[in-house]
C-alpha cells in the first residue's frame, strides 16, 4: 500500500484534506483513520458503543471479533488524543449517538471503504503516493524512528506477532 512516511508530507494531506470540499463522514472518517492508525474497515464500519470519549483517557475499543488478529479474546483499546476525541463528540451531538459512527446517506449500514480510498486517489490526487492504510505505515515508521519499541508499535497497530514463541 503506498504511504507517505514524513512529517511535512503527512503534514500536507491533512491541510489538502481540510480544504478540500469533502462530505462531512468523508472528513470525519479520515481524520479518524489519519490520527489513529486504524484499519479502514474498523473505521467504517464504527458503532458508537465502541467508543468511550468522556473517559478522562478518551478510547476507541474496537470488538475483538472486528479485529483482523481473531486470536485475541479481548477488544483492542485505542487511546483517543484529545483533538480528535473533541471532534468525535461534537460529531456525535450533531450526528446522533447511536449505531454506526458513518452511516451510509445512501441507505446502506455505514459509509464504503472505497469511497475513503476514492478520496486518496481522486480529490487529493494521492494516487500511488498514499492511501488510508498508508497512515498505518507512516504510524509504524515514524514511531520506531522515534524510539518506540518494536513490539509496542505492532500491539498498537493490532499485528500479530511473526514469532510463534513471542505470540506465546
Amino acid at each position: 500500500m503506498p504511504a507517505l512516511l514524513d512529517w511535512a508530507s503527512l503534514g500536507d494531506i491533512l491541510r489538502r484534506a481540510e480544504a478540500a470540499r469533502l462530505s462531512p463522514s468523508m472528513c470525519m472518517a479520515h481524520r479518524l483513520c489519519a490520527f489513529t492508525a486504524m484499519r479502514i474497515g474498523n473505521v467504517v464500519n464504527a458503532e458508537w458503543r465502541e467508543f468511550h470519549l468522556d473517559d478522562e483517557q478518551p478510547v476507541w475499543i474496537i470488538p475483538y471479533k472486528k479485529m483482523k488478529v481473531a486470536t485475541r479474546d479481548i477488544g483492542h483499546r485505542v487511546p483517543m488524543c484529545p483533538e480528535i476525541a473533541d471532534e468525535l463528540c461534537r460529531w456525535r451531538e450533531t450526528f446522533g449517538g447511536k449505531g454506526f459512527v458513518f452511516p451510509s446517506p445512501q441507505g446502506g449500514k455505514y459509509i464504503g471503504r472505497e469511497s475513503i480510498e476514492k478520496v486518496y486517489r481522486v480529490t487529493l490526487a494521492l494516487g500511488g503516493k498514499h492511501s488510508p492504510h498508508g497512515w498505518r505505515s507512516a504510524f509504524s515508521t515514524l514511531a520506531r524512528d522515534n524510539g518506540f519499541a518494536r513490539d509496542v508499535v505492532e500491539l498498537a497497530l493490532d499485528h500479530a506477532h511473526d514469532n510463534e514463541v513471542a505470540r506465546a
